[in-house]
């Protein structure tokens, strides 16, 4: 993991074909590794793909190590199962908290710089590397807000957590730039205080600016202070693998190629250099720390109070633990927090309900998803996750009265997001059937691979998914007397979609429900069907590979 390994890009899903096709120069990739652990389709086969040709950086997002809350051990898990998979020679998350009180905000969250927040953060980064037994980074964030409770500079906290845990620092250059416009320091002063044997990664990316404070966006290039600031970086750092982040308004992989090899050109002018810092090391009087107490729960859940929509309400007392921003109060910057929490939800269910943001509108989509996060506060890490519960939430609102079919296309597509990213099981071959005969095969119970399901509708539910990309005046389907049932699964890494008719999507469903085939034949034949096209749908179940497995 101390080896530098030369400048690369963010590995981001508009650029995988063009990554694939054309195997272009570069150093290395960075995933973010919430993308890849909950999922076993297309992402996590490109990573592996990606992974034969190129190092890879893992980067982490929700690792939360700052929350009050305890240590997510499933999320621990599926991240050790996924360094297993791809052996990466970097593995990183964010110096921050996530979520508290069971809650996630799906931000990099601050923390006060106190003495009890080191140790207790320290001894989380320690049970976190023993239980993946591989050293982690962690990065600094970008901060909109300040704590009063704060008793070193930021530079003297990641410092002293690195120090304490055995951990090692990435150190953002933009994030740095970032914070000292918005808090008012010299970023030459953070870069001369890290002590450079820590610092194991260079992060590059673009901000936005908003007039009052900066806003670390990843959707623009680097501006030139950040590169003269990466430029002072490895004068005193040396040669420090270094990542080009483009998150936002991605442009095509040429123009992110392109910044990297902005990046290499600087690299390779500082191959061997160093500066020796001790002598520049400036002295900082802290200031008193206001209170001796550990308040991380307290802060925390009081700004939880500022960003969820779903709280009792914004608790005005965290006014008291935040310094003034800018001229403002404090308070004034969780607005900042608060509206992207919702934007990074409104983003998330639109990427999975394509079709229903279509029929409703933007602005209507945009008050769904705000409501939608109102009612049901995210408690999942995962982003991907956050729309579980809408088909049902939508079933109860206004627009169900004028689009009746809004809470069946929610499913259906709610369907298609799982089924993409299901972990699939080996498929069953077709000659596990074969030589059954009658009597074993009635009390047999057939499992079918998780991307498998049956979305039954009265309306046309297939013909209305598949509008989704026609204007609304365009779309002509008539929605009376057309029910349809849509049969979702997963076939060479695609996700398919089929419409079926009622019969085989009664017994599919009675199957899928854990009846045994026995019991399944009983109820066709008892709704006046025969049982003549099972073989004909067992074979070409099993050729799609929608099997799984059988059992007794």
């Amino acid at each position: 993991m101390n080896s530098p390994m030369g400048c690369g890009v963010g590995l981001r899903a508009p650029h995988y074909s063009y990554i694939l096709s054309h195997r272009p120069p570069m150093d290395f990739f960075e995933a973010i590794s919430e993308n890849y652990m909950d999922t076993g389709g297309r992402p996590i086969q490109i990573l592996e793909k990606v992974r034969q040709q190129y190092p890879i950086a893992l980067h982490g997002v929700a690792l939360s190590i700052g929350s009050a809350d305890f240590l997510d051990k499933n999320y621990l898990k599926k991240l050790k199962t996924l360094i297993g998979r791809i052996d990466p020679f970097i593995v990183s998350d964010h110096l921050c908290w996530s979520g508290v009180a069971g809650q996630s905000l799906h931000d990099l969250l601050p923390l006060p710089f106190t003495e009890e927040a080191v140790d207790y953060i320290a001894s989380r980064v320690s049970q976190v590397q023993e239980l993946l037994g591989t050293t982690i980074l962690l990065e600094n964030t970008s901060t909109y807000v300040t704590c009063k409770h704060s008793a070193m500079p930021e530079w003297e906290f990641v410092t002293a957590v690195a120090r304490r845990s055995g951990s090692g620092i990435l150190l953002d250059l933009n994030n740095i730039f970032v914070n000292a416009a918005n808090h008012k320091f010299n970023p030459y002063d953070y870069l001369k205080n890290i002590p450079s044997e820590l610092v194991k990664q260079f992060h590059l990316a673009g901000h936005t600016n908003k007039g009052k404070f900066l806003f670390d966006t990843h959707s623009s290039p680097v501006i030139d202070a950040v590169w003269k600031l990466y430029e002072k970086a490895l004068e005193l750092y040396g040669p420090v693998s270094t990542l080009v982040e483009w998150d936002e308004a991605i442009p095509e992989y040429p123009v992110l190629a392109a910044e990297a090899e902005k990046a290499r050109a600087i690299y390779s002018r500082h191959s061997e250099s160093r500066e020796d810092k001790e002598s520049k090391v400036k002295i900082f009087n802290r200031p008193a720390p206001q209170q001796d107490a550990f308040i991380l729960r307290e802060f925390q859940t009081k700004m939880k109070s500022w960003i969820s929509p779903c709280s009792e309400g914004a608790d005005p007392n965290l006014g008291e633990l935040l310094n003034p921003q800018g001229g403002e109060p404090g308070l004034a910057r969780m607005t900042v927090y608060a509206e992207g929490y919702l934007a990074r939800i409104h983003e998330s269910l639109s990427e999975v309900y394509e079709a229903v943001k279509h029929f409703l509108g933007d602005d209507a989509f945009i008050e769904l998803s705000e409501r939608y996060a109102a009612a049901h506060p995210s408690e999942d890490y995962n982003l991907n996750h956050v729309g579980r519960r809408l088909p049902e939430f939508i079933r109860g609102t206004s627009w169900t009265e004028q689009l009746g079919f809004l809470p069946d296309l929610a499913m259906l597509e709610w369907n298609i997001a799982r089924a993409f990213h299901a972990f699939e099981e080996p498929a069953l071959q077709p000659s596990a059937l074969a030589g059954l005969s009658g009597d074993q095969a009635e009390g047999l119970k057939i499992r079918f691979q998780p991307s498998v399901s049956v979305v039954s509708s009265e309306w046309p539910l297939l013909d209305i998914w598949k509008a989704r990309k026609t204007a609304l005046q365009e779309i002509n389907i008539d929605l009376k007397n057309h029910p349809q049932s849509v049969l979702v699964f997963r076939q060479d890494l695609e996700v398919r979609c089929e419409s079926l008719e009622k019969t085989q999507s009664d017994f599919i469903q009675t199957l899928l429900r854990g009846m045994t085939l026995g019991e399944a034949c009983e109820r066709l034949v008892n709704a006046g069907h025969d049982s003549e096209p099972l073989g004909e749908w067992f074979a070409a179940w099993s050729t799609r590979g929608m099997l799984a497995k059988i059992s007794s």
